[in-house]
């Protein structure tokens, strides 16, 4: 009897033990999911609210307001620009007036370092806008450029400009003053071509004598307006120390998804030049900064007054700019697709002869009727038609395609190329000899390239004061949900152990309760016989 009752006790006290380890691990199973719940809630929670934090801090210290870091950095660029140009020579000027088409070669780059600031003229604090004049300031590099002294062949544009007003004369006024033109022409040794170096087609520009002469000659038939400022013609003349017009934004004070948003461009809240209202809308910004934040899914917008209109950016690919990420936007291939490609275009057709072209935008609405026309450089993007009837160009999206890398947080420019080409439409004017011959073609002048990239200092003071807190409460917030996972799969399987060694515990209690224990042979006759003496 002893025996069995001393096997009895040790399974209880065994079971008893079992049951105070199950408690225990039961109480670590509670913290477990205690702790999963806590990180995972965090990590959720801030994750959630991480877009509003990130915009409040954005509100605080990208709004343009006197005083603060950001704007100073606006009002001055902090990126260094280099802008770049090229000048087209036409190398069979004579063979072009017989009615050949022309043959151009690139001379250049002709590369400038470009200063930009802006200068802030008033502020609207009930609108909530700044209005400032954007100056731009170029130094010419000589150890990075072609020569200056190159003379090239290029298209006369202020005799081109003189011809356009001739076009608009009555037939008889015109029939008057085409003999006095050509004499003019001969007297000065001028033709469709002029023949001057690089320094007077950029900047410096050249005095045009024959236009004072004309003016006085026809003046007693027709009145001449100006056709130049100061008689001087120079591709980029008057444009050193001077600006695109005067521009109104948004502060973002209010809203930071409007900051820098263009309201109003020269005092105008629409430009006045195309054919409706949604092509005289003037969207998105001045191309320096964009409102945050970006995905890739945004159409961006930039205004620029060289197109005088908009133009849009649509995302590329994903990048790095020293190290930072970025997101590539660049000009989609439809922004200048004929209207029979993209139909939003339609407005922008001002010209019967290339309204059904890809690839040209008309700007003469801008410019005073003279028939400019802007392209990719080298015709890139552009019509068969246009390429066929010029030589020597070689087009390429690496070289030639337009494109910014944006910070999408802040909607920081990191780096940025644009590139525009500007051309000539030239067509037949039959009252002069020199013109009568000529084939109608797109006639290349000049290209140029906008450049500029964040340096090392700048990429460094981004990354402390943005990227680096932005990457940190990230990564803390990814690590508080992985943990608060992790925690609640240990507790998870904790509680599965437990629940293991729980029925494993019972078994062992049950088996040792109801054990049979063998006896030896003696021990039954033993056993026989006391209860027999016992009867």
């Amino acid at each position: 009897m002893t025996d069995k009752s001393d096997l009895l006790g040790a399974s209880e006290a065994s079971f008893m033990s079992e049951i105070s380890e199950v408690l225990r691990k039961g109480r670590w199973k509670s913290v477990c999911f205690a702790l999963g719940a806590i990180f995972l809630i965090t990590g959720v929670v801030g994750y959630a609210l991480f877009p509003t934090i990130l915009h409040v801090f954005l509100q605080n210290n990208l709004v343009l307001e006197e005083g603060k870091e950001a704007y100073e950095k606006w009002k001055k660029t902090p990126i260094p620009v280099t802008f770049k140009v090229y000048i087209f020579n036409i190398t069979n000027a004579k063979e072009v007036m017989e009615g050949l088409k022309p043959n151009v070669e690139e001379i250049g780059p002709y590369v400038f370092k470009q200063y930009r600031s802006k200068d802030v003229l008033s502020w609207n604090k009930e609108a909530m806008t700044v209005t400032y004049n954007d100056l731009k300031r170029y130094h010419f590099v000589p150890e990075l450029s072609a020569s200056m002294s190159n003379r090239i062949y290029s298209l006369n544009l202020p005799l081109q400009g003189i011809l356009m007003f001739l076009k608009k004369l009555p037939d008889f006024s015109r029939s008057l003053v085409v003999p006095l033109l050509e004499g003019v022409l001969r007297n000065y040794n001028e033709s469709l071509f002029s023949f001057r170096t690089a320094q007077e087609l950029l900047f410096e520009g050249y005095k045009v004598d024959l236009i004072q002469d004309l003016i006085d000659l026809a003046s007693a038939f027709v009145t001449v307006p100006e056709i130049l400022p100061n008689n001087t013609f120079g591709f980029l003349y008057g444009k050193n120390d001077s600006g695109d017009g005067v521009f109104e934004v948004f502060t973002g004070e209010d809203d930071i998804g409007k900051y820098s948003q263009i309201v109003k461009w020269n005092n105008m809240s629409r430009i006045p030049f195309w054919n409706n209202q949604y092509c005289n809308m003037m969207n998105g910004t001045d191309g320096s900064q964009f409102p945050p934040p970006i995905s890739k899914r945004d159409v961006l917008y930039v205004y620029t007054p060289e197109l005088c209109r908009s133009v849009s950016l649509e995302f590329a690919k994903e990048t790095q700019v020293r190290g930072i990420p970025a997101l590539r936007f660049a000009t989609p291939d439809r922004l200048f697709a004929s209207p029979l490609v993209n139909p939003d275009n339609m407005c922008y057709c001002t010209d019967e002869k290339y309204c059904s072209l890809s690839g040209i935008l008309d700007v003469s609405p801008c410019r005073k009727g003279m028939k400019l026309a802007v392209t990719g450089p080298h015709f890139f993007l552009a019509h068969e038609f246009i390429k066929e009837r010029v030589t020597g160009l070689n087009a390429s999206r690496e070289a030639h395609e337009t494109y910014v890398d944006i910070e999408p947080n802040t909607g920081f420019v990191l780096r940025a190329s644009r590139k525009l080409q500007m051309n000539f439409i030239l067509d037949k004017f039959e009252e002069m000899e020199e013109t009568k011959s000529v084939m109608m073609s797109v006639i290349p002048l000049i290209w140029v390239v906008e450049e500029a990239e964040i340096d090392e200092k700048v990429a460094q003071m981004f990354s402390a004061k943005v990227r680096t807190p932005v990457v940190i409460a990230k990564s803390v917030l990814t690590a508080s949900i992985v943990l608060g996972i992790l925690w609640i799969i240990i507790a998870a399987l904790v509680t599965v152990y437990i629940l293991l060694k729980q029925q494993k515990a019972a078994k062992a209690v049950i088996k040792s309760k109801y054990k049979v224990v063998p006896q030896k042979p003696e021990d039954i006759v033993k056993s026989e016989k006391t209860s027999s003496v016992n009867a």
